[in-house]
């Protein structure tokens, strides 16, 4: 699959109706595991430590499909440049 194509398919991937209710779904995930360790007060340093692994990778795989369209634009403009400093040699 070529970098255009790919970033196609993670630009539906976002606009769809999965995607949302993935996304919506994590969002609430990250906010009752951040509401656990605030709201209470006799949570050992290893509860306290999973609960914030867990809010770090649901973020993580909430960035997954912008940081992916970064990464598929920047390859499509150096493709492009490159294919520009070709038909010019």
């Amino acid at each position: 699959m070529r970098s255009r194509e790919k970033l196609k398919a993670i630009n539906d991937l976002t606009r769809s109706k999965g995607w949302q209710v993935i996304s919506e779904i994590m969002r609430e995930e990250i906010l009752s595991a951040a509401l656990a360790i605030a709201e209470t007060s006799k949570m050992d340093i290893d509860e306290i430590n999973f609960r914030r692994g867990s809010i770090w990778a649901a973020k993580q795989l909430l960035e997954i499909p912008s940081r992916l369209q970064v990464r598929l634009e920047s390859d499509i403009a150096l493709s492009d440049v490159d294919d520009k400093m070709k038909t010019k040699d």
